[in-house]
C-alpha cells in the first residue's frame, strides 16, 4: 500500500514529506486548511470546501495562482495516486496552503510562492452505539480571534478547548463568548431545537460557517422551522434537543452539557431525522456520480 502526499507539484511517500523550517505555515500558522470527507473513494462537497478555502486565501492575501478547477484536478490526482490505500474508501483529504517560505519576519513580501500540501487522513470512526446514545459536552470560554470565518491553522484555542473536553471524558467543548452566547464547538457547529425550531449561530465572522452546517440547514428547511440566530448557554441547557455537525461527525446528538441532562437525556427525534436525511443525501449524491453537493 502506498501512502503518497502532494507537495508543490510532487508526490512523495508520506513519511518522507517535509517542508522548510522557514515555511510561514510552520513558524506562524500563516496558512489555510480544509478537510474533505471521502465516501467510497469520492470527495464529498469538494467544490464547496474549495470555494471556502479560496475565500479565506483571498481574505488573508496568500498569493495563490490556481483556480477552483485546477485545485479540483490536483485533489482528484491525490486520491487516484492513493487508489489502493484504505484511506480512500472512508478517510479524508487534508489540504493546507501556506503563504510560503521566507526568512523569519512577521511582515511578508507580496510575491511569496505558497506551499501547497495534500494528503489522506485515516477514517475517524464513530461508534454506532455512541451515535445512538448521544454524547456529552462541556462549555468553555471562546478565546479565539475575530476572523473565525477564515479556516486558519491558528488553532491553539481550539486545541486547548478540545483537550479540556478530553480530560473531562466528554466528546466536545462548546465555546461561549463574553456575552454568554454559544458560538460553536471546538471542531463543530452547534445546534439546538426548542419548541420545534432548529437554531444555530448566524454565519458571521465569529464562527466558521461549516460545509456540513450549511447542508444540514438546507435539508432541515424541507420539514422544519429553522432560525440562524444567537442563543445563550442557558438556552443550551433548556433545549429540547442539542446536536453538533462537522465533516467527520456528520449530525451527532448531544445529551448532556456541563453535567446537565438535555431534555430526557436521549437523542432527539429531529436530530435522528436530520442524520437520516444527511445519509440519504450522501447516498443520492453517490448515485448521481456528482463531484458537487
Amino acid at each position: 500500500m502506498r501512502d503518497l502526499a502532494y507537495i508543490n507539484g510532487e508526490f512523495v511517500e508520506l513519511d518522507q514529506a517535509t517542508v522548510s523550517i522557514e515555511d510561514r505555515g510552520f513558524q506562524f500558522g500563516d496558512s489555510i486548511y480544509e478537510v474533505i470527507k471521502l465516501y467510497d473513494g469520492e470527495l464529498f462537497a469538494l467544490e464547496e470546501h474549495l470555494k471556502r478555502m479560496l475565500t479565506g486565501i483571498e481574505e488573508i492575501g496568500i498569493n495563490l495562482d490556481y483556480n477552483i478547477e485546477e485545485l479540483k484536478e490536483i485533489c482528484q490526482k491525490v486520491v487516484a495516486k492513493n487508489a489502493k490505500n484504505p484511506k480512500v474508501e472512508s478517510g479524508s483529504l487534508y489540504i493546507q496552503i501556506t503563504r510560503g517560505e521566507a526568512p523569519r519576519n512577521h511582515s511578508f513580501a507580496s510575491d511569496l510562492a505558497p506551499t501547497i500540501i495534500m494528503y489522506l487522513l485515516p477514517a475517524k470512526s464513530l461508534d454506532n452505539q455512541l451515535r445512538k446514545e448521544g454524547v456529552k459536552a462541556i462549555t468553555v470560554p471562546d478565546q479565539r480571534w475575530d476572523l473565525c470565518n477564515v479556516k486558519s491553522t491558528n488553532l491553539l484555542p481550539n486545541i486547548l478547548s478540545k483537550q479540556t473536553a478530553k480530560q473531562k471524558n466528554v466528546k466536545e467543548a462548546i465555546l461561549v463568548n463574553e456575552e454568554d452566547i454559544v458560538t460553536e464547538g471546538s471542531s463543530s457547529n452547534v445546534f439546538i431545537v426548542k419548541d420545534g425550531i432548529i437554531k444555530t449561530h448566524p454565519a458571521t465572522q465569529i464562527i466558521l460557517g461549516g460545509i456540513t452546517r450549511d447542508l444540514v440547514l438546507a435539508l432541515a428547511t424541507n420539514n422544519f422551522s429553522v432560525a440562524a440566530e444567537k442563543f445563550t448557554r442557558e438556552d443550551l441547557y433548556q433545549a429540547d434537543e442539542v446536536f453538533i455537525t462537522s465533516t467527520t461527525k456528520e449530525v451527532l446528538g448531544v445529551v448532556e452539557v456541563d453535567n446537565k441532562i438535555i431534555s430526557n437525556g436521549k437523542v432527539g427525534e429531529i436530530t435522528k431525522e436530520l442524520h437520516t436525511d444527511y445519509q440519504d443525501y450522501i447516498y443520492d449524491w453517490k448515485q448521481r456520480g456528482d463531484s458537487n453537493v
